[in-house]
């Protein structure tokens, strides 16, 4: 995680824009957007072409600090149960009750 360095959360998209003048249609781009959620809120920002390589390398890195802390948790989680419970402890299970003689059903004749 050290190695990482910078993280920016949200998805950076490439987009065209599609500008008309008189008859003829011109494509304006690429541009570069910075969207996401943070705090339950949608943002979106506008990213200059010159820093897109670096903020799309910062993206990156917070997928990936996303996917090492949800190892570290598995991980975590699974020394966890197996220092609660002993290797040697059996499982609750529940075990059939033969029925005896005094039941209280009574068998048809």
């Amino acid at each position: 995680m050290r190695s990482l360095g910078r993280l920016r959360r949200g998805t950076l998209s490439r987009q065209f824009l599609k500008r008309k003048r008189g008859a003829q249609t011109f494509t304006h781009g690429p541009c570069f957007v910075l969207q996401g959620y943070l705090h339950g809120e949608k943002f979106s920002r506008h990213v200059p072409a010159s820093e897109a390589q670096e903020v799309g390398a910062q993206v990156d890195n917070y997928k990936r600090f996303q996917q090492l802390t949800e190892e570290f948790v598995a991980v975590t989680d699974r020394m966890t149960q197996m220092y609660q419970s002993p290797p040697d402890s059996k499982k609750n299970s529940s075990r059939k009750k033969s029925p005896t003689s005094g039941s209280a059903r009574s068998r048809p004749s």
